[in-house]
């Protein structure tokens, strides 16, 4: 979780640039907070195809241990309905090969969200950087204009 850490030193900074400043930083946490929900939910998806692959690996593993001639049956609704083994198998694997699809796209994509969230978190905190820097020299320049009217 990433958190918005106050602007340091910002009393040299203008109101202005302060606001900027934190507008900035406030889109980048939302753009962070966004991907982490979006993340959230891909993880629900992923966990469900898992499952599902789980379940059609063991029913693919059971037809295999079958007899050719075995009868199988396929639960449609309330009925169940016979089914030739080499249909059952065909169509198992048909969805075990669309579920692995779909784990790849689903990883593909957190891994996407990931590199995003990395760079919003970067740029938040090339941000808080900059505000830093900024306010260090305004300092400096108020305490080299406040030495100097005192030398004078």
């Amino acid at each position: 979780v990433f958190s918005v850490l106050p602007l340091p030193n910002t009393m040299s900074l203008t109101p202005k640039q302060i606001e900027e400043f934190q507008n900035k930083l406030n889109v980048e946490v939302k753009q962070i907070k966004e991907l982490q929900g979006k993340n959230s939910k891909l993880i629900s998806q992923k966990t469900q195809m898992i499952q599902q692959q789980s379940e059609n690996e063991l029913v693919k593993n059971e037809l295999a241990m079958m007899e050719e001639d075995a009868t199988v049956y396929k639960l449609v609704g309330p009925v169940l309905v016979q089914q030739d083994k080499e249909d059952a198998t065909s169509i198992v694997d048909k969805r075990l090969e669309y579920i692995n699809g779909e784990l790849k796209r689903l990883d593909k994509q957190l891994t996407d969200n990931e590199e995003k969230s990395e760079n919003h978190k970067k740029k938040a905190l090339e941000i808080q950087q900059t505000a830093q820097a900024m306010a260090q020299k305004a300092a400096q320049a108020a305490q080299a204009a406040a030495a100097q009217s005192a030398q004078a």
